[in-house]
């Protein structure tokens, strides 16, 4: 390699560094592909009403608008999602529907998300068809930013979880259950904690409404999978008491309307008013007993006149009666439960017979009949329960309470049956989800949980993983949680594809996140099949504005074997290090990343800098390099003639000969460059002569007038020259002689006077 270029003012050339990562081929992703180019995608703002034309696509089948090219910063900005729009086919079907996405024309974080494809045959002519487009603006930056704390927070819990499996308390029955309970527990805590947060928002725009109904979906969800599949220990008491608990803390009642309180304010009897008696029914529904206490203890009339004094008796009597019978209902925890249950039945069925044959004293059919409800809602009366239920959720929990309080997970199924006849259930997702729960059917709910929210599916999925799947899931494979085919896997591996899916899933969009990239990359490192894959995949995409952020992704590599990427990255900020003119540094990541060439052409820089002006312009970039015996050689040359003319300035003569021969015998610098070194030898022997100190011996002698010839070889005959003619402009002045040329005339005439010097020695 020549230290010299024929052009004198481009003496060292260097690609400029980017940030910008190189062109991804989407189609090796999962559920990315290429996707039609349509003039609908390149209109000037997803926002206006331009951006879906009626004309985008031609009349005739299956033919594209013309006369419109994307310019190529837009094309770099557009990803297209599965499904293609197909358009030769000639029938609507959900194949033929497609996903895609935009990024914002004017701001970077947002993007544009539309759903398109044909609409029925029946509604256009036989040869077109137009566009049936739904648009939605939506924000990368909103969604992730304002779960910032919950995301690390999650994180921290998850990776408990990750640990708990490995831990002695693990391999015991009893204490797994435990430690799976308390993780639940967390989770739940850190939902709630977040629902707090975004109802404490001054901010109540729809993003944050959004928001809060996701988390109360969440929240619902988690909570009903810990009940149904967590929960086995004795502490967390029977599954109707916290089936009950669940729906008044996820589904409270609604707060009475306008209307219905402008009647209680205005009712002169409350014992005649249906609001009051419905809303004693939900209290007495769903086990809010001390309520429904308080309801009836106000309508309780002292007796003031003697002409209704039976009746009022009777009435306060059956209150009473009632109030008894709702405190002595037995606890579930009971040891004699079923005897316990019996006689209370007993005691409800008495109380309700006295109902009814004091009905001629009460003459209040509407009273008689709202008392006997209640007495029959705490009997288990299932007509009376479901009749005076608002929801299937309401209905099912509140007959699994007064009717089957004792009842196993395993026997939900077959109480659903009635409640299904009597209600319908929403198509939402959520819906969905907590139906499939109740059914044991946890493959189909997960399913439909990826429609909620991704931490949701991928953390639910993770849990229910670290439990025994034959129990749990009832030897459901998850296979609807798969997107390829999985036909050659067994049932745990499919399972253990499902979890990694889901956790890739939700950590993809954390990578590009500014705070958030480290916990991405942490999921995938849990992801023991497919997690170093996708690692290998993002890290070098990750941008580094800093050497605190670099180091991070450095360790990342380490962590997960990524040698190559560790020295892609490696070089990369060497790079970015070399354009701001951070030798120090370039070199220490060149060192690093083993980039023996590039180190080279820093070195040989420096040397040039020196043939030029005749300074040492690298005296702090040495000393910020730890050099040792294993480091470049390139490096160590540097260090070593760096070292020489600090030897020489303190006038350390025999010490700076000794490296300068080092110097030469190594033949690491560029050829032309030893005559320079040689140069430097004759102040050396010119100085040992006069002062008759032995410098170099007979043998180096012989070795500098070797390389003398070495170095007026032809081949290097035009870079030597213009060296020299670089060195004369400086040399005088710096060094007050002027014995260098390009024949090496001085180096010569000095070895012979030097070896007669030796020679005189010996004498």
């Amino acid at each position: 390699m020549s230290l010299f270029s024929d052009d004198d003012s481009k003496v060292m050339q260097f690609t400029p560094f980017t940030f910008e990562p190189p062109p991804i081929d989407y189609s090796q992703f999962e559920g990315v592909s290429s996707f039609p180019s349509s003039t609908q995608f390149y209109e000037e703002s997803a926002n206006s009403e331009t951006f879906l034309k009626e004309n985008v696509l031609t009349k005739g089948k299956g033919r594209q608008a013309e006369g419109y090219e994307p310019n190529i910063k837009t094309q770099k900005q557009i990803m297209y999602l599965n499904p293609p729009l197909v358009y030769d086919l000639d029938y609507w079907s959900n194949s033929n529907q497609g996903t895609g996405v935009k990024f914002h024309p004017t701001r970077s974080e947002d993007f544009t998300c539309y759903v398109f494809g044909k609409e029925p045959i029946e509604k256009v002519k036989k040869e077109g068809y137009t566009l049936d487009t739904r648009v939605y603006n939506c924000s990368l930056a909103n969604d992730i930013d304002s779960r910032r704390v919950f995301y690390n927070e999650t994180f921290s819990i998850f990776r408990e979880a990750s640990r708990a499996t490995s831990s002695k308390e693990w391999r015991e029955k009893s204490s797994r259950e435990k430690l799976l309970c308390d993780i639940s527990w967390s989770y739940v805590n850190a939902i709630v904690k977040h629902i707090k947060i975004l109802q404490e928002n001054p901010n109540k725009d729809e993003h944050i409404q959004r928001e809060l109904n996701t988390f109360r979906d969440m929240m619902a969800i988690w909570e009903l999978c810990r009940i149904m599949y967590f929960i086995k220990s004795e502490r967390y008491q029977r599954l109707s008491t916290d089936l009950v608990t669940w729906l008044n803390e996820c589904y409270p009642m609604g707060a009475l309307t306008e209307e219905e309180l402008n009647e209680v304010r205005e009712s002169p009897n409350l014992r005649n008013t249906v609001v009051f008696w419905s809303r004693l029914y939900k209290l007495i529904l769903r086990g809010l007993f001390p309520q429904a206490i308080n309801f009836l203890r106000s309508i309780l009339i002292p007796v003031e006149s003697d002409k209704y004094i039976n009746r009022e008796i009777v009435i306060n009597d059956i209150i009473q009666s009632v109030i008894k019978c709702i405190k002595s209902r037995p606890k579930i925890s009971s040891h004699d439960t079923d005897l316990a249950w019996r006689n209370w039945l007993s005691q409800c069925s008495c109380v309700q017979c006295l109902t009814l044959q004091k009905s001629i004293i009460l003459e209040n059919k509407f009273l008689e009949e709202s008392f006997v409800k209640i007495l029959k809602i705490l009997a288990g009366d299932p007509d009376a329960i479901l009749s005076k239920s608002s929801s299937w959720l309401e209905g099912l929990i509140s007959l699994i309470y007064h009717k089957y309080p004792r009842c196993d997970s395993s026997d939900i199924k077959a109480i659903l049956g009635p409640i299904f006849v009597r209600f319908s259930v929403y198509p939402d997702a959520t819906s969905q989800v907590l139906k499939r729960i109740f059914y044991q059917r946890i493959d189909e709910a997960l399913g439909y949980c990826k429609y909620i929210d991704s931490w949701l599916l991928s953390h639910l999925l993770d849990l229910l993983c670290k439990v025994d799947l034959d129990e749990i899931i009832g030897g459901k494979s998850l296979y609807p949680l798969v997107k390829e085919s999985m036909s050659s896997l067994t049932k745990i591996e499919s399972q253990c594809h499902s979890r990694e899916r889901c956790l890739i899933n939700f950590a993809e969009p954390l990578l590009t996140h500014s705070t958030l990239w480290q916990i991405g990359f942490k999921y995938l490192e849990h992801c023991e099949k497919y997690g170093k894959v996708y690692i290998e995949e993002f890290i070098g995409k990750v941008p580094f504005d800093n050497e605190r952020k670099f180091e991070k992704i450095l360790k990342i590599c380490e962590d997960n074997g990524l040698i190559f990427d560790e020295k892609c990255i490696t070089t990369a900020m060497g790079t970015k290090y070399m354009q701001i003119k951070r030798y120090g540094s370039t070199m220490i990541y060149y060192m690093r990343a083993g980039k023996d060439e590039n180190l080279k052409t820093i070195c040989n820089m420096f040397l040039t800098q020196y043939v030029e002006t005749g300074k040492i312009t690298f005296e702090e970039v040495i000393d910020s390099i730890p050099v040792d015996k294993d480091s470049n050689e390139s490096v160590n040359f540097l260090s070593r003639y760096r070292l020489y003319h600090s030897l020489i300035q303190d006038e350390f003569f025999h010490q700076a000969a000794q490296v300068l021969v080092e110097c030469l015998r190594s033949e690491i610098s560029p050829k032309e460059f030893w005559g320079v070194l040689l140069f430097h030898t004759v102040p050396l022997m010119k100085h040992g002569r006069r002062k008759e100190i032995k410098l170099f011996e007979k043998i180096h002698i012989d070795e500098f007038e070797h390389y003398c010839t070495r170095v007026l070889d032809r081949k290097i005959e035009d870079s030597w020259i213009k060296l020299v003619q670089r060195m004369k402009r400086w040399h005088y002045k710096e060094c007050g002689y002027f014995n260098i040329s390009e024949d090496l005339k001085p180096v010569k005439n000095e070895c012979e006077r030097y070896k007669k010097f030796l020679s005189k020695l010996k004498r």
